[in-house]
């Protein structure tokens, strides 16, 4: 028996909720390891710190790899099975990462994740859009984003403490607790395959999963025939929104995640635990600014989401500027002044991209368009961290700052001051998910 539309939406937003939730809990777990991979690796004599660069340049290698083999449709995976793949790669990732003491094993361990990457972070962003309603879509992923940075700063925190009391070889323990945080998550997107009516209905991107279209009773809808959707299409529907996200971790994710703790630790001489503070002082904004700031943008375009979250990030960048050449509390004040404004910024790109770019192509080409984005995200994964450690070379926090305000503000001036190209309609995928007609992001 088929269920009705009420019951129907209801175990949708069950769905949805578990996969937040259990994302959350690995989100915790990350939160643990997340500030201090760079520095675990940087200990190891036989990787040090020009091996943290190697690490992080060969996972966004790995990551660019899948998403471009993704987005070219070379390789078809439903995307539940895409996603579960990622997140057993990323176990796999961190079981090595738990004992590497050399650069080889540090590399297999960056491919590993950064191929666990590319597959996870393509397939999410459908899933996660197939179970909610077009009208709920900022909302949800604003949730999400603020899910994900609380639990992320938790971690961290909990870390913090762990290691203060521990020597800092008990990140390797760590390392293996979070390995294990991912594999609920698995189990989760494997559930949220069963739930009838969001299943893909195959095409160039992505092939039917099996199973599927026997989970609806009644008879098959008459199949609606879908224009061509090539890769070239493809990449022009969302060029605009790879370049930005290509930018944003270049100069901006990138910089915060790996260039930040290192200039506290290597330069300022912080410690660890302001490291953690600093983290916590982020998601904390995060939290407590996600819902206001997503309400007030919701009365705007998502582009102009952007532009504001730019904003944020050059201000946090220039604060952290203009504090470098005080004392050492001076600097310090920086420092957090920097995660607070980043963290702002984060709100504003969290309700803004996601739904940004699901504007710009038919729901079945979503896949390969996350994908063409996060090979983008690689690209920006394997510049940025080797471009922040080569400013930390000059060594003056001043130095490091300065140019990264400069070039995050470039982003916004080159990929923000068009209107968003509006993509060709696709009938059948219109037909099977209800979206609303494409429009103008801009």
């Amino acid at each position: 028996m088929s269920p009705t539309p009420d019951a129907l939406a209801a175990l949708r937003r069950r769905s949805v909720n578990r996969i937040l939730v259990l994302h959350g809990l690995s989100s915790f777990c990350y939160g643990m390891v997340f500030p201090f991979i760079g520095i675990h690796l940087a200990a190891q004599p036989d990787i040090a710190t020009a091996g943290v660069a190697v690490y992080y340049g060969a996972s966004g290698l790995a990551n660019l790899a899948v998403s471009l083999l993704l987005t070219a449709a070379v390789v078809r995976v439903p995307r539940h099975a895409l996603g579960i793949l990622g997140l057993l790669l990323w176990v796999g990732c961190f079981g090595v990462l738990t004992g590497a003491t050399t650069l080889p094993e540090a590399g297999a361990a960056a491919l590993l994740g950064g191929a666990g990457q590319g597959a996870f972070m393509a397939a999410i962003i459908p899933i996660v859009n197939s179970l909610v309603p077009p009208e709920e879509r900022r909302a949800v992923f604003a949730r999400r984003y603020q899910i994900l940075n609380a639990t992320l700063a938790s971690g961290s925190l909990v870390a913090g403490l762990f290691l203060a009391v521990f020597s800092r070889e008990a990140i390797a323990w760590l390392l293996l607790v979070n390995a294990a945080g991912y594999l609920p998550v698995a189990l989760v997107l494997a559930l949220a395959r069963k739930v009838p009516g969001i299943a893909e209905a195959g095409g160039p991107g992505e092939p039917a999963e099996p199973g599927d279209a026997s989970d609806t009773p009644g008879p098959a809808p008459a199949p609606v025939p879908a224009p061509a959707f090539g890769t070239g299409m493809l990449i022009r529907a969302s060029l605009t929104a790879a370049l930005f996200q290509f930018g944003a971790y270049l100069f901006g994710f990138s910089q915060f995640e790996a260039t930040a703790p290192l200039v506290a630790d290597r330069l300022m001489d912080t410690g660890i635990g302001w490291i953690s503070v600093m983290l916590t002082v982020n998601v904390v904004v995060i939290v407590a600014c996600q819902r206001p700031l997503g309400k007030l943008l919701e009365k705007h375009s998502e582009e102009r989401g952007l532009r504001v979250a730019v904003a944020f990030w050059v201000t946090g960048f220039l604060l952290a500027f203009a504090t470098a050449f005080g004392p050492g509390p001076v600097q310090l004040t920086g420092l957090i002044l920097y995660a607070a404004f980043f963290g702002l910024g984060e709100c504003a790109y969290s309700c803004s991209f996601h739904p940004w770019l699901i504007s710009k192509v038919p729901d079945r080409e979503l896949t390969r368009a996350s994908a063409l984005c996060n090979s983008m995200m690689g690209i920006g994964m394997f510049f940025g961290p080797s471009a922040g450690i080569a400013l930390i070379g000059l060594g003056d926090p001043a130095w490091v700052w300065l140019p990264l305000a400069a070039l995050c503000g470039f982003v916004a001036l080159t990929t923000l001051r068009r209107k968003a190209r509006t993509a060709p309609a696709d009938p059948a995928a219109s037909a099977d998910s209800g979206a609303p007609a494409l429009v103008p992001a801009g």
